[in-house]
């Protein structure tokens, strides 16, 4: 068996842990984690955080999908990462992503968060917060995936799309996507093209 063909069989938790060693896999960590890799675009002019006409939405839409393209051709094979907060011993979140989302979602073992990453998730003596990955794999299609951008960026969810055969992290957020790219090249090419679309903040955010 040669290693494309065995990298095809991975499992989601594979590819994530051989590519992303302890790190868990929960959207506003991503900055964080790989500060050299992340770019981020916010979706609106002048840094509005949110749309409110339908001009402002289609436009939010168009520059998503745009620079999404960009880093995934179309038929680029992608998964769609979300996840539940769980408290103790809870099975089922009231906030359950596979209810809001039209996916048929794949779970992976639930994570302690404080054991899977002691520093970020330092409560004290209440460190039982645990947290339900779900995944989804599917291609990315210009504009076949607008609800989920739309419901992101009305905060209603939260979740990232990733290739891990261009290593490339896409992760839409209420105000705009947050990229992590490790081809150096590819990233100040895209940061050049939409330099109009960056944070002003002198810390990108």
């Amino acid at each position: 068996m040669n290693k494309q063909k065995l990298k095809m069989t991975q499992t989601f938790e594979q590819l994530w842990n051989n590519s992303f060693p302890k790190k868990i896999p929960i959207p506003h960590l991503l900055p964080h984690y790989f500060p050299e890799q992340w770019f981020r675009i916010h979706s609106l002019p002048d840094s509005k955080r949110y749309a409110e006409t339908k001009e402002e939405y289609e436009l939010l839409l168009k520059r998503h999908n745009q620079i999404i393209t960009d880093c995934f051709h179309p038929q680029t094979s992608i998964f769609i990462v979300t996840g539940n907060y769980l408290y103790g011993n809870e099975n089922d979140s009231k906030y359950d992503m596979r209810k809001t989302l039209p996916y048929s979602f794949i779970t992976s073992p639930i994570l302690n968060l404080h054991k899977s990453d002691p520093i970020i998730f330092d409560d004290g003596e209440d460190n039982d917060l645990n947290y339900l990955p779900l995944h989804f794999k599917t291609t990315w299609e210009p504009n076949f995936h607008d609800d989920l951008l739309l419901k992101i960026a009305n905060d209603e969810v939260k979740a990232f799309l990733i290739s891990f055969e261009k290593k490339i992290i896409v992760s839409p957020y209420d105000g705009g996507i947050d990229f992590i790219i490790q081809d150096e090249s590819f990233k100040q090419q895209l940061k050049e093209k939409y330099s109009t679309w960056l944070s002003p903040r002198e810390d990108g955010f």
